[in-house]
């Protein structure tokens, strides 16, 4: 994982420019469509400021194809936008080429050995394990951006990259909606303040 520091700071970075272009204070925008917004902005801010890794790929591609996700990476990244997205397009067409020609090879001599050797009970034991661990990695794609291209150790290496930040992005955006409700707090015990020395004032 990267420096905590610089991730936080650049997450804090494109949170804020997502948040300004999606127009998130808006009164004209509902609460569903709020929602959507700051998650749009979360993933778009996380992805950017990892950046360099497989699943940031896959996100950025994925955002790119939604439309308004689609219209705040365009205002984010500016002229920008088609060389990254084309970039992160191309990134996950050659990952998914590369795992595709490496999972076609080990199943050609996974099978070519089982022919060979094949004790009864042993087998049995195997064949149950490797089922138990096909689910379990077809579940673990399914989380993982772009993990649908990935196989064992980089699929693993690419999880815990992505949740290890995935829990940075929830410890910030708790963060921001704790800083959030104190400044309100403070404008409306201002207000209150106001309020009461204003009779006084009169006086």
């Amino acid at each position: 994982m990267q420096d905590p520091n610089s991730f936080k700071q650049a997450f804090v970075k494109y949170m804020l420019m997502g948040l300004q272009a999606s127009r998130v204070s808006s009164k004209s925008m509902s609460l569903q469509e709020r929602k959507e917004a700051i998650k749009s902005s979360a993933d778009i801010a996380m992805a950017f400021a990892r950046g360099g890794a497989n699943w940031t790929n896959a996100l950025i591609t994925s955002l790119s194809k939604k439309e308004q996700s689609h219209a705040l990476l365009r205002s984010i990244t500016g002229k920008q936008y088609e060389r990254l997205t084309k970039s992160c397009y191309l990134s996950c067409n050659v990952q998914r080429s590369k795992k595709i020609l490496r999972r076609s090879y080990r199943i050609c001599s996974s099978r070519r050995s089982k022919a060979r050797h094949a004790p009864p009970r042993r087998l049995e034991a195997n064949v149950l394990a490797r089922s138990m661990a096909k689910k379990r990695t077809r579940v673990l794609k399914k989380m993982i951006p772009g993990g649908e291209f990935l196989d064992g150790l980089s699929l693993l290496n690419e999880a815990f990259d992505y949740v290890s930040h995935l829990r940075a992005q929830v410890d910030l955006l708790q963060c921001l909606s704790r800083a959030t409700e104190v400044s309100k707090l403070r404008a409306c015990s201002e207000c209150t303040l106001k309020e009461m020395e204003a009779p006084n004032v009169g006086k």
